[in-house]
């Protein structure tokens, strides 16, 4: 015998939509990858100008930092997508302050790992393309301190994600779209993107933002009828 299934029970999966999965996960992907990728040039930062030079002259060196920018490039957009698309969910809340935060920091953040990956992506390049025309490319020293502002600025960048994450967390929080322990970690996340002196300290933030991704969840907008 046919039973007629519920109006409310025949969908429950179309009742909620998961907006961030996309984004936030594309974040925390791409985020993983520069930092490995970047992992021995930002682990020289305090090292002496002789151990850049030797770093740079290795060509796997060169080519890894220059995916590791690029990858920095891809995490500033995602960035900036995850939070615009965490403002659009929220728009129907009573929380524009956060909502407008939220965007600031997230737009800041990407602002200062744009100018991480410039740095970053400077002294591989020009060495790469230095080596194909026979120029001397850039001086020693040099090299050092572009490196070192380059790391400095992702450090700064890294304070900034720490912020951005928490204003995020309490997006989501006071739409009732993450659980309670996304918002608790997020403390976490931030407390070890600010401690970010040792590159597995800027790891953990990678899971966070995916784990944010898979669990925030929105009421499906009804349809739309015409009035009148």
């Amino acid at each position: 015998r046919a039973v007629t299934p519920s109006p409310t029970k025949a969908h429950p999966s179309a009742d909620r939509v998961r907006p961030l999965r996309g984004p936030a996960i594309s974040l925390g992907c791409s985020y993983l990858v520069a930092i490995v990728m970047l992992g021995p040039l930002l682990g020289s930062t305090a090292d002496a100008s002789t151990a850049f030079a030797e770093h740079f002259d290795d060509a796997v060196n060169r080519r890894r930092d220059v995916l590791g920018s690029l990858a920095l490039l891809v995490t500033a957009a995602t960035l900036v997508w995850t939070a615009v698309t965490a403002r659009q969910q929220t728009t129907g809340h009573p929380h524009r302050s956060t909502r407008d935060l939220s965007t600031i920091a997230s737009t800041v953040t990407a602002s200062a790992l744009v100018t991480a990956s410039g740095l970053l992506m400077t002294v591989p390049l020009s060495s790469s393309i230095g080596e194909l025309t026979d120029d001397p490319g850039i001086d020693v020293g040099v090299q050092a301190g572009i490196a070192q502002a380059g790391t400095v600025m992702l450090l700064v960048a890294a304070l900034s994600l720490a912020v951005t994450a928490v204003l995020l967390a309490r997006l989501g929080r006071q739409a009732h779209a993450i659980p309670r322990w996304i918002s608790a970690t997020a403390w976490v996340t931030a407390a070890t993107l600010a401690l970010g002196v040792s590159i597995v300290l800027l790891v953990p933030f990678a899971a966070w933002i995916i784990a944010l991704g898979l669990t925030w969840s929105s009421e499906a907008s009804p349809p739309t009828r015409a009035s009148g």
